[in-house]
């Protein structure tokens, strides 16, 4: 009885482990971010992000939302992208007004920074938060 007892303690145990040593990664944002940007003129560039892309199953896009100061008259363009310090990708657009959601090109099996800047598209400030 004390065997049969133990053999499914050990089974239920490692059920629990290998359950949590494979489970799949969260579906939430991995980082979050601000930068802000100036009336028809690029701000500072937000390197604030890192990403690394799965080896297989991959679809090459990095899903990226936005938006601006709540409560505010900001209203931005947001261009982001993947940020090779050797051979960065070109500015790829994610869009204007006062939110947003785009894709970038990302490679598979890859870990960088995405890079984010913002332009303000009237004459106040815009301030950016940026998720990936």
């Amino acid at each position: 009885m004390k065997k049969a007892i133990s053999a499914v303690l050990v089974a239920g145990l490692l059920s629990v482990l290998s359950a949590s040593f494979f489970a799949a990664p969260a579906s939430a944002a991995s980082c979050k971010s601000r930068t802000s940007g100036f009336p028809g003129k690029w701000g500072p560039v937000s390197n604030e992000c890192e990403y690394t892309s799965p080896a297989s199953g991959w679809d090459g896009k990095l899903n990226i939302t936005w938006n601006v100061q709540a409560d505010t008259n900001q209203y931005a363009c947001v261009e982001a992208r993947h940020g090779n310090a050797a051979n960065p990708e070109k500015w790829q657009s994610l869009g204007c007004g006062t939110r947003g959601q785009g894709e970038i090109r990302w490679p598979k099996n890859n870990a960088s920074k995405v890079e984010v800047r913002v332009r303000s598209g009237n004459a106040h400030m815009a301030n950016v938060d940026y998720s990936i």
